[in-house]
């Protein structure tokens, strides 16, 4: 059994393996928190091997988070938050939380570019977003995604970072309801199959 674990902690991660999944870059602050306090980034491993994540860094170009040893199974999402006490209480126990070290990215509410590292430094995913991804059809103003509890989630996990193929997060468990308008208030889905997969 050492040996199998030797194995696999010898993986090395190539791009194509681990992706950026969801990300919530503005909280929605009446029915959720502050920016610093709420927001993640999920992580999924698309491949067919558990991946250990130990030194792999995500960074925003500005901060650097350090992904400490956590061993992510196949087909599985966990997920980097900015305060683990905060996140625990909004989305309750279970989510598989990625330990880090360092300075969280602080995600822009207006466009940013997230990029995650392996541990030898080459680029595994890089997600360039912006407030205007997912805007409705009938809406100018604001994306779901943009404060109002959506997350921002990617649509098919094996494609590209491009606009088409991202998407607000769908309101289908919503944990908590907008406190001036009593409407249910989604908050993503960490940890779990995107909403709109």
């Amino acid at each position: 059994m050492l040996f199998i674990s030797v194995l696999i902690s010898l993986v090395l991660v190539v791009p194509g393996d681990l992706v950026i999944s969801e990300i919530m870059y503005n909280p929605d602050g009446p029915t959720l928190g502050d920016d610093d306090q709420y927001e993640w980034i999920e992580l999924c491993n698309v491949g067919a091997v558990p991946l250990q994540l130990d030194g792999m860094m995500i960074s925003d170009g500005g901060n650097q988070l350090f992904i400490e040893s956590f061993l992510l199974d196949a087909s599985s999402r966990a997920v980097a938050v900015a305060d683990e006490q905060s996140f625990t209480e909004a989305y309750g126990p279970g989510i598989a939380i990625i330990p880090w070290d360092g300075v969280w990215t602080k995600l822009s509410n207006t466009s940013d570019t997230l990029l995650l590292y392996s541990s030898t430094g080459e680029v595994l995913d890089e997600l360039v977003y912006s407030d205007t991804w997912g805007l409705a059809a009938d809406d100018t103003t604001r994306s779901e995604a943009d404060g109002r509890g959506s997350s921002l989630e990617k649509i098919n996990l094996l494609g590209a970072n491009t606009e088409d193929n991202w998407s607000p997060s769908i309101d289908w468990a919503c944990p908590g309801t907008d406190p001036e308008t009593g409407d249910p208030v989604c908050w993503g889905t960490p940890g779990d199959i995107n909403s709109v997969e």
